[in-house]
């Protein structure tokens, strides 16, 4: 384990034993760096660290002037936690290393984006189950569990994990996994990034080379009658198929968008066709492609903040078509997602990883778009209420409340999280609305 350097003096010490770079406010790449997709930050530094050495220095910087801490790799996070004001964020992006190692074990930098990773695998004939968006960084979607286009396959891409080089609060770097302190290894995997500064993992890799994926699309008409065919399908669907259901928000087309289904198949694409006959199929743009290519990026207006929820499900019912139906009509401006679990990540034993829910069939995801001025009044905290879902998943949760907490946590999982917080982090320097406290014997 490797110790603090003392930081004790200002900046022009701290540049001095950073080797990435230290920038504060009026500097060339500040504003970039403090910036994140669903927040404006304005931290009093930036380190742009580019070995865990350096991820030492800030903490210690930001412990010698009681400074808050964030962590930021692609900065997506949903409800802004890569970025603060007055504080030390420290940036991982430098980080990006994707080395290939024995066995199909792959080492990742934290800071990767998983679109470079799967590039860089797919040359290999490689792929790691990741997320669906190509510039998520490799450590904010290791933090809530890592729900993606093979998860029904190969499971959450934490499950994957079998080792990680942290750096915990009191400055030690250590490598952790199932034998090498294992109880930091069970709680990195979906902690919410409460532990401390994941540098980077070793990911086993699947040999995937391609996938078939893409969109069907039905008429807007028989919305109901196609989700629940897709719902009743995807709850006993071959483990090969990871789908999703997407329902526009119904402002766009004047309530005329058709109804898509989009399709990942890891295997035989013969198990599409029950979904080819849930209705009327308007349009069939399935395809063999390169895994990397499932990973795409989207863009919206920079004074948008989305609104995010979601719920975990254990099983669907009737009655939950209606009332997401229903509430389609009433919150114009809110899109849908519907995702099918299971298979893979389903297998996964509850007390595997601090990522808990694995009971969980489905999970809706429904996010208000617009700015927050044109989000006031939507009922959507009202909606949801109605739902009661059987647990969330905290990477998409934009305004989360202690309610979440509990959401994300069953009280088993809190109560490990708790004591295993009060070893590592008794200070709690790793703080986010989501993240567990640490609890005093």
């Amino acid at each position: 384990m490797t110790e603090f350097v003392v930081v004790g003096g200002g900046i022009d010490e701290l540049r001095g034993v950073v080797r990435g770079e230290v920038l504060v406010a009026g500097e060339a790449g500040y504003a970039e760096a403090a910036r994140v997709v669903m927040a404006e930050g304005r931290p009093g530094v930036v380190v742009r660290c580019a070995g865990a050495a350096d991820v030492v220095a800030a903490l210690r910087y930001a412990e010698a002037r009681d400074l808050p801490v964030a962590v930021r790799s692609g900065g997506h996070n949903a409800a802004g936690f890569g970025t603060n004001d007055g504080g030390v964020v420290i940036d991982v992006r430098p980080m990006d290393e994707v080395k290939v190692l024995p066995d199909d074990v792959v080492r990742v930098g934290a800071g990767a984006a998983w679109g470079d990773v799967a590039a860089r695998l797919g040359k290999l004939g490689l792929a790691i189950s990741s997320g669906d968006t190509a510039s998520v960084g490799v450590g904010g979607l290791m933090a809530g569990g890592g729900i993606g286009w093979m998860v029904r396959k190969h499971g959450l891409a934490i499950d994957n994990v079998v080792s990680a080089e942290v750096v915990t609060a009191d400055g030690a770097v250590r490598r952790v996994d199932a034998v090498n302190e294992p109880e930091l290894f069970w709680g990195l995997r979906g902690a919410a990034g409460s532990l401390g500064v994941v540098t980077s993992y070793d990911i086993t890799a699947v040999r995937q080379p391609t996938v078939h994926y893409g969109t069907l699309l039905y008429p807007w008409t028989q919305t109901e009658q196609v989700l629940n065919g897709w719902a009743e399908y995807a709850a006993t669907a071959p483990e090969s198929l990871t789908s999703s259901l997407q329902l526009a928000p119904t402002m766009m087309a004047d309530r005329q968008v058709p109804v898509a289904i989009m399709v990942c198949v890891a295997g035989d694409p013969a198990v599409l066709e029950p979904l080819r006959n849930l209705g009327t199929l308007l349009t069939d743009k399935v395809a063999e492609v390169p895994y990397a290519e499932v990973l795409s990026d989207m863009s919206m207006p920079a004074d948008w903040r989305p609104r995010i929820r979601n719920g975990l499900f254990d099983m669907w019912w009737p009655d939950l078509t209606g009332r997401l139906l229903e509430a389609r009509q009433q919150i114009p401006a809110m899109a849908m997602e519907i995702r099918a679990l299971g298979g893979a990540f389903g297998a996964m034993p509850a007390d595997a990883t601090a990522f808990a829910h694995r009971d969980a069939q489905f999970m809706v995801n429904s996010v208000v778009m617009g700015t927050p001025d044109a989000q006031a009044a939507q009922d959507f905290d009202a909606f949801w209420e109605t739902l009661r879902p059987n647990g969330a998943y905290l990477n998409f949760l934009s305004n989360p409340t202690d309610a979440d907490v509990d959401s994300c946590y069953p009280e088993s999982h809190r109560a490990r999280l708790a004591a295993l917080k009060q070893e590592v982090d008794p200070g709690n320097v790793f703080r986010n609305a989501l993240s567990v406290a640490p609890q005093p014997e």
